[in-house]
């Protein structure tokens, strides 16, 4: 609505000015005469959300629904929910009835986008109702499914209101200058200038979602004084005094079911809104409830959109219930999945070097690596490690499905509503091991790939000195940290390591072993370090079956796009890659320091150039003297290394040799998407971190100096 309009409707439709459909319902009752009939179709909103609430019980105090059918989504051809319904204008009396009924479609045709099948009766939502039991439900929601046992649990119990206090978080603002990705800061800066902070995040239940900071120097100095050009406060640093508190939280807004999750030592960004307990043993309880199939029905009366405001949860009806902590172990099963994997700052070691404890009769959950230091003289093979790997994360997966489908019953069975719901969780909806399986046929299926994928990046971790097989968790993970501070933190000299980091944070990754340190040969070592030399080679071929290529090609054609997907578009291994592809090395941020790229320069590029140079004079010597099929494949190589030479001699020239005079100073405090924008197209171009729009926002970013982006 325009200015205009909006004043109108506030005017002369106060209790329906919501939305125009809205004033239309009831603008068209005065159309009828008294007992007349009027039929409409409209979106589903006015069902159930608060904005709606005067109308709704107008329409329930003062007219018959005669029938209504409720419309899913694409019914009728459009991506939202409607409804169809006529009103009898009249007031009802206790006996009226109406009939209600709702439709979906079972399955839709790709290619016409209509639905195929229409069942009705028989998925649960056909009803004979008396509209003034909607009265009974808090905000008198169109609940025309809801049980005769369901309204008796909102009129004999308590809100959850009344028992835990709901909250919205931080609006910071400005996101892009206050928030990071942990990965992209230096570690020790974490609860100190930059602290823990939840904002929401995709399905995922119980634990997890723990992917940002926010700037929190000086108690929020800046934040809680962010202003615009006209001194107007452009943050919203509200219910400060409840961070750090352990909480429940959730995403407002969900592709699905609502899932939540539990934090402490975080604060709350409005998008992520949370719940705290009057009392602390509450939040499991709380927990437990509102990740049942009896929160999900709850919320679901009162709001059928992906939207899930407060209102929805605050009147869930909430009996006595005796659940506490350690009935179930959903929260910690899910921990640990989370912290399986290395975009956790809790993450220890690669969870495929965990299993090999289980090769030794050790079911310990707590890992240490000197565990797997006296595995080595075993000589594991992967395949076994693997199976192991399988085994357990299965056996975790269907745990917490059972203790899933477990909560539910007791749930069911405390709220009798045995005759609605059945405990049942579909195995789509556990949310752990979800980017290493999927569910094929009803069946957990494992995707090798991925967990080699994962065992990978490990494995670059380890070669940068992020991670080490000499110790658990992050090692290197500040800015300029060296060799030396990697052996100060892992407490042991250079020959006593079990595998030693590169030395000058540069990894050639080419498409052949044109330098000692070459990523391969790196990946190599590291193999044989974690899982010794005596079946090195079968361990190497199953690594390379499970990822589908030999690792050469993986690692020139897939990590790097493997990495950027891990870390969301905000890499912490640099990929310094010269206009088509031929030369490309990898450098860890957290070790980049204003020499790096005079090192690329003169100790890689060059001497790679000379390399090359060397090799095509060998060829064109094949071409004199060898065979016609030698010479005939020299011409082709030689080809191939003129196209080489002259994509790495305009990087040498062109781009690389004027970033290395500059000595570029990079602060991890701006994050990646400024600083990796500092470097230029020395960097490889990555869609939404450098491309041309990407950039063209960054260079709107106030708070930098944008004469250091470059094109």
């Amino acid at each position: 609505m325009n200015a205009e309009l909006s004043k109108f409707v506030k005017s002369k439709y106060p209790i329906s000015k919501a939305d125009l459909f809205s004033c239309f319902i009831e603008r068209s009752l005065s159309f009828i005469p008294q007992n007349g009939l009027n039929g409409l179709v409209t979106m589903e909103s006015w069902m159930f959300l608060s904005s709606f609430e005067a109308l709704r019980k107008k329409i329930i105090e003062n007219t018959c629904i005669q029938s209504l059918t409720h419309f899913g989504w694409h019914i009728m051809r459009i991506a939202f929910g409607t409804v169809t319904f006529i009103l009898e204008k009249r007031r009802p009396d206790d006996k009226f009835r109406g009939t209600y009924s709702y439709m979906e479609i079972d399955n839709i045709n790709r290619e016409t986008e209509r639905p195929i099948h229409f069942p009705v009766k028989d998925n649960g939502r056909f009803k004979i109702a008396n509209q003034k039991d909607f009265e009974k439900i808090p905000g008198s929601p169109i609940g025309y499914w809801v049980s005769e046992k369901a309204i008796e649990a909102y009129t004999n119990n308590k809100q959850l209101s009344e028992k835990y206090s709901f909250k919205r978080g931080i609006g910071t603002g400005n996101n892009d200058r206050f928030l990071r990705y942990w990965c992209e800061i230096e570690v020790d800066c974490i609860k100190y200038k930059w602290q823990p902070y939840n904002k929401g995040g995709d399905f995922k239940k119980w634990y997890g979602n723990r992917d940002y900071v926010i700037n929190w120097d000086n108690n929020g100095f800046e934040i809680k004084n962010y202003k615009d050009n006209s001194g107007k406060l452009r943050s919203r640093p509200q219910n400060l005094d409840f961070n750090f508190v352990k909480n429940i939280s959730y995403s407002s807004l969900t592709s699905g079911n609502p899932s939540f999750r539990i934090y402490e030592g975080f604060l709350n960004d409005q998008a992520g809104n949370y719940i705290v307990p009057i009392q602390k043993s509450d939040v499991y309880v709380l927990m437990y409830l509102l990740n049942s199939k009896i929160g999900r029905y709850f919320i679901t009366i009162k709001n059928q959109t992906f939207n899930i405001t407060s209102e929805e949860i605050n009147t869930i009806p909430i009996k006595e219930i005796d659940i506490f902590e350690n009935n179930y172990l959903c929260v910690e099963i899910s921990k640990t999945d989370w912290d399986s994997h290395e975009t956790s700052w809790d993450f220890k070691t690669s969870p495929l070097i965990v299993s090999t404890i289980n090769e030794h009769g050790n079911n310990s959950q707590q890992f240490n690596i000197q565990t797997h230091i006296s595995s080595l003289k075993d000589n594991l093979l992967l395949q076994q490690v693997y199976d192991n790997y399988k085994s357990k994360w299965s056996e975790m997966f269907f745990q917490l499905h059972q203790n899933e489908e477990e909560l539910n019953r007791q749930f069911i069975e405390i709220y009798g509503l045995q005759d609605e719901l059945t405990p049942d969780v579909p195995l789509e909806e556990i949310t752990i091991l979800q980017e290493e399986t999927s569910i094929e046929n009803g069946e957990l299926v494992f995707h090798a790939d991925e967990v080699f994928a994962q065992f990978v990046s490990y494995a670059v971790g380890c070669m940068f000195g992020r991670y080490s097989l000499d110790k658990e968790g992050l090692i290197l993970a500040n800015q300029g940290e060296t060799l030396q501070d990697y052996l100060e933190k892992v407490g042991r000299k250079e020959e006593e390591l079990i595998f030693v980091p590169d030395r000058d944070n540069i990894i050639p990754v080419l498409d052949d072993e044109w330098f000692r340190d070459d990523i391969v040969e790196r990946f190599h070592t590291f193999l044989k370090a974690s899982f010794g030399e005596e079946n090195f080679r079968k361990n190497l071929d199953f690594v390379e079956e499970c990822l589908g290529k030999d690792i050469r090609k993986y690692f020139t054609r897939d990590f790097y796009k493997d990495h950027i997907r891990r870390y969301k578009k905000r890499p912490i291994y640099w990929m310094f890659s010269s206009p088509k592809g031929y030369f490309n090395v990898l450098v860890y941020l957290h070790r980049y320091t204003p020499d790096t790229i005079n090192r690329i320069l003169n100790s890689y590029l060059k001497e790679y150039i000379e390399k090359l140079k060397m090799y095509r004079t060998q060829q064109e010597h094949i071409e004199v003297e060898g065979s016609v099929t030698e010479q005939n494949k020299a011409r082709k190589e030689i080809d191939r290394i003129n196209v080489m030479l002259d994509d790495c001699m305009q990087y040498e020239t062109e781009i690389l040799y004027p970033l290395a005079t500059e000595r570029i100073s990079l602060d991890l405090d701006d994050g990646v998407l400024v600083n990796y924008n500092k470097l230029g197209s020395a960097v490889a171009k990555v869609a939404g971190l450098n491309d041309k729009k990407t950039k063209e926002k960054v260079r709107g970013f106030d708070w930098i100096d944008v004469h250091q982006i470059r094109d």
